[in-house]
């Protein structure tokens, strides 16, 4: 999570709302400022009878104890009928103990082409103080499609 000089307290994934919606801090450039190192997202498809939902994420997301990180959660859906992706349903399963994940908002990501539609989800994974480092998977079920993996590594 390196944090440029001139930003004390801050993180790469921060949430900040630049023109154009919430990201990442580590995808926005400020002038004068020194980039950030680069979240690494993953993208997987999940299918359900009709439809395909396209999903990129953070599956492994490096912290230390008594930290909030952010996973951005942007899913687009294509197949008829439409379905609303506001409507899709998220939900942590097999979280370790210490490990508490939160869906904080939701909104559109755009409207993409015919039977296509697009949205952004905010989950925070609050890391609990005591919690001992090491490696802690658990799922991230998305409704009606199935399971996607994640996995917090705790440091020193």
């Amino acid at each position: 999570m390196g944090v440029p000089p001139g930003t004390p307290g801050a993180a790469a994934d921060d949430i900040v709302t630049p023109p154009g919606g919430f990201t990442y801090r580590a995808n926005v450039h400020q002038e004068g400022q020194p980039d950030w190192p680069p979240i690494q997202q993953t993208e997987v498809s999940l299918k359900s009878l009709f439809r395909t939902v396209s999903i990129k994420y953070r599956d492994y997301i490096e912290t230390k104890a008594g930290e909030t990180r952010n996973n951005i959660i942007y899913l687009e859906v294509s197949g008829f009928p439409p379905l609303d992706p506001l409507k899709v349903s998220y939900e942590a399963v097999s979280v370790p103990e210490g490990i508490n994940v939160e869906r904080d908002w939701q909104t559109y990501g755009g409207i993409g082409s015919q039977n296509k539609k697009s949205s952004k989800t905010l989950l925070k994974i609050h890391i609990a103080s005591q919690l001992a480092p090491g490696e802690y998977p658990f799922a991230i079920k998305v409704a009606d499609f199935g399971s996607i993996p994640c996995t917090v590594k705790v440091v020193d």
